[in-house]
């Protein structure tokens, strides 16, 4: 009796383990926004009492020192999102500086239609991605996903509200 409870608890935890190997298998948060702020729709968490000003994404990857790993905001445009959870989206710069913006902890999305100008705020650094991050990237959408770059690890994302 005790073989057969712990062979189909080992079923059982390995169905569980397989379902957190694909992140969108989660529970995930729908992309509904959290606030409304004087910038538009709040996604993710609630934004800090005294939110600090964007950094465009191009002075934020010239001087990636002064930013790295540090809470901050920055300025972009989404030009890319995953189109099976808005799990992460590409932002891009004027000058064609492009980040990967990954939602935190996988914990919420924006919509899949997102588009145009956005503060993410999170943390930046420079990361480069398996090749088994860049084929579930594909599978997701994107259209060309780079195997080294910026990431960002967003805790909330502001799209405004004209967009």
């Amino acid at each position: 009796m005790r073989s057969a409870l712990l062979f189909s608890l080992l079923i059982c935890g390995s169905a569980f383990a397989a379902k957190d190997a694909d992140h969108h298998e989660r529970k995930f948060a729908p992309a509904t926004p959290v606030e409304t702020s004087a910038d538009g729709a709040v996604y993710g968490a609630r934004l800090p009492a005294t939110m600090p000003v964007a950094v465009d994404l191009d002075t934020a990857a010239a001087h990636l020192e002064d930013h790295a790993g540090k809470p901050a905001a920055f300025s972009g445009r989404i030009t890319e999102v995953c189109q099976k959870m808005g799990c992460w989206v590409v932002l891009s710069s004027e000058r064609g500086t492009l980040a990967r913006v990954n939602m935190h902890e996988h914990a919420f999305g924006v919509p899949k239609d997102a588009s145009g100008p956005a503060i993410v705020y999170g943390t930046i650094s420079k990361k480069a991605a398996s090749a088994e991050e860049i084929e579930h990237l594909k599978k997701d959408g994107a259209r060309a996903p780079q195997d080294a770059g910026l990431q960002i690890d967003a805790v909330s994302v502001i799209i405004p509200d004209s967009v």
